[in-house]
């Protein structure tokens, strides 16, 4: 918000995660300093609280982060398009695409100092389906607040046998 009030519009911050090695010390931390609800996902793998006067957000646990701190994400109209703009412009795209829970898809990427961040394409509400671009103002709006996006484990390949 403070870049738009100086003139500088952009994407906004509509989601944030972060890492926790106990969910129940992290809920209990919260919830004492400001009086956050959560709710964990039924896997066990995500934590998610409700930012109330700001963006969504919750806590990944620790042994499944892509990223050594807090992963801020951004909303895309286009999400393949801004990754290749990423990549032309120094970045590092590190998933170009991945199911997101509240609709639509995520991406991540790597800036040229190592920062993670990650990119929301809305599931297009307006055309009534599919993860589409665009969506408009409308499409955001009524598409209210993400849920967390599905923490994915990646599949470690199996050795092959010698014979």
């Amino acid at each position: 918000m403070l870049l738009r009030s100086l003139g500088m519009a952009g994407p906004a911050i509509v989601h944030i995660e972060f890492k926790s090695y106990d969910f129940a010390r992290t809920s209990d931390f919260y919830a004492k300093l400001f009086d956050w609800k959560t709710d964990q996902n039924a896997s066990g793998s995500y934590m998610k609280f409700d930012g109330a006067d700001g963006p969504s957000g919750g806590w990944v646990r620790a042994d499944l982060v892509q990223s050594p701190g807090p992963i801020a994400y951004l909303t895309v109209d286009d999400l393949g398009a801004k990754l290749d703009e990423v990549e032309g412009a120094g970045g590092r795209v590190l998933v170009r695409s991945m199911p997101f829970a509240g609709g639509g898809e995520i991406g991540l990427f790597a800036d040229p100092d190592g920062n993670v961040l990650g990119l929301w394409q809305r599931k297009n509400v307006a055309a009534g389906g599919g993860a589409g671009a665009g969506g408009g103002e409308a499409a955001k709006a009524a598409a209210g607040k993400p849920a967390p996006p599905k923490v994915v484990k990646p599949v470690a390949s199996k050795p092959k046998k010698k014979k």
